[in-house]
């Protein structure tokens, strides 16, 4: 048989064709589905740092009987291991030691920025829930920022910002005070 039979007869058979198909069309499925889960993973892991800077920064102060400035530099300085692989001075971190005063009221007793602005003492605290509310007692509130840019920039084009709040009761002396 002659090649160029042999191509004319290749040329019309159609075994295979929706194979090939499918699998020129697969690629254009697949290819995404994998980027965005990569990036929907790494987003879900630094998610998760960033609450977890939030949430041990809390459980810290309110173990402790004062906060200096020493222990405040040594809170930013863990921020790089607690974000590792990221970058621990991207995320913006807030400590704030609040007093409940009524049923209604909470006011703010000290408050430590790192990227992120303190709040002023006596300022007025909005939005405790009800639970936290005891006279008489007081409670630090760590929250954390972070933009998270995706490392490829599949699925948040724009980055999105990750924010994060804490609660904890202070556990040996109410309130904690700040001391130089």
């Amino acid at each position: 048989m002659s090649l160029k039979l042999r191509l004319r007869r290749f040329g019309r058979d159609n075994n295979g064709a929706a194979a090939v198909e499918f699998a020129l069309v697969a690629v254009f499925i697949m290819v995404p589905l994998l980027l965005g889960s990569v990036d929907l993973i790494d987003a879900m892991n630094v998610n998760s740092r960033a609450q977890n800077v939030a949430a041990s920064l809390a459980d810290v102060v309110a173990r402790d009987t004062e906060v200096s400035d020493a222990e405040v530099a040594g809170y930013w300085d863990a921020l790089d291991v607690l974000m590792y692989p990221s970058d621990g001075a991207d995320v913006g971190v807030r400590i704030t030691s609040i007093r409940i005063v009524n049923n209604s009221t909470a006011t703010v007793v000290w408050s430590e920025g790192h990227g992120m602005s303190p709040r002023g003492a006596g300022d007025p605290v909005q939005g405790l829930a009800d639970g936290m509310m005891n006279p008489g007692t007081s409670i630090i509130m760590a929250e954390s920022s972070y933009t998270y840019e995706t490392p490829l920039g599949f699925l948040f084009k724009d980055g999105v910002t990750l924010e994060h709040t804490a609660y904890r009761r202070s556990r040996l002396v109410d309130p904690i005070p700040r001391v130089d």
